[in-house]
C-alpha cells in the first residue's frame, strides 16, 4: 500500500491484529544510509508484539527507501513522513488510540514528532535511541501521555548515563545487548510484551 507523503508517495505496510482493541501503532524504521527499512528485524520484533495486544500496525519507508518517492533528508523530512503516517492512521481509524515506537534513527524521528502537538499520541516506546549520537532535546517536553525506552547494555550508540538518567522517560535496559539486539531479540519481545501488559 502507499501513503501520500510530503515528497511523494511513501510505501507501507499495514498489518491487522487477530484481535483489535482500536489501537494504531505506526512504527519507524532506523536510518535510511545504513540500511534501514520497514523490514529490518528489530521493527519485526516489535511489530509482533503490538500485535499480539491488539494494535494494529502502520510500518511505512522513510523518502528514499524501498518504493518510497523522494531521497533522504536528514534535516526534519523524515519527521514530516511520520507525521504524515500519522495523519493517515488518524483519517482511516478516527476512533483508535494511537501509538508510535520507532528503533535507532527511528526513535529520533519519534522524538521530534512528539515536539509538535499535531503529533500527539496516547503512547510511545523509543528502541535504542541514540542518545549521545542524536540530539534529543529535552526542552519543551513531549505530546504523549506515556513514554517509555529500551537500549541494551552493550549500545555502543547509546550513551548509558544519558539514557538511565532521561528526565521524564520510563527506561528499561537489557543486560548484554548491543545496538542490534544480535542473539536478543527473544529478550527485546519479552521486555516489550511486559510494557504493554501493563496498560
Amino acid at each position: 500500500m502507499e501513503i501520500q507523503g510530503p515528497a511523494g508517495w511513501l510505501e507501507a505496510r499495514h498489518d491487522v491484529a487477530p484481535i483489535e482493541k482500536t489501537i494504531t501503532t505506526v512504527l519507524c524504521h532506523p536510518h535510511p544510509q545504513y540500511g534501514g527499512s520497514m523490514h529490518d528485524a528489530v521493527l519485526e520484533t516489535a511489530t509482533q508484539e503490538f500485535l499480539k495486544v491488539g494494535a494494529n500496525c502502520l510500518r511505512f519507508n522513510f523518502r528514499g527507501v524501498g518504493g518510497s518517492d523522494g531521497a533522504y533528508d536528514g534535516n526534519g523530512g523524515e519527521v514530516d513522513d511520520l507525521a504524515a503516517a500519522i495523519a493517515w492512521a488518524r483519517e482511516e481509524y478516527p476512533r483508535d488510540k494511537l501509538w508510535l515506537a520507532g528503533y535507532s534513527f527511528g526513535a529520533n524521528v519519534v522524538w521530534q514528532a512528539l515536539k509538535r502537538e499535531s503529533c500527539a499520541v496516547e503512547r510511545a516506546l523509543l528502541i535504542a535511541p541514540p542518545v549521545g549520537m542524536m540530539s534529543f532535546e529535552t526542552g519543551g517536553g513531549t505530546h504523549t501521555d506515556r513514554l517509555q525506552a529500551i537500549a541494551g547494555s552493550a549500545d555502543d550508540f547509546v550513551d548509558q548515563a544519558t539514557f538511565t538518567g532521561w528526565d521524564g522517560v520510563e527506561t528499561h535496559v537489557l543486560q548484554g545487548a548491543d545496538h542490534f539486539f544480535g542473539g536478543h531479540h527473544d529478550v527485546l519481545a519479552a521486555q516489550i510484551a511486559a510494557l504493554l501488559a501493563d496498560d
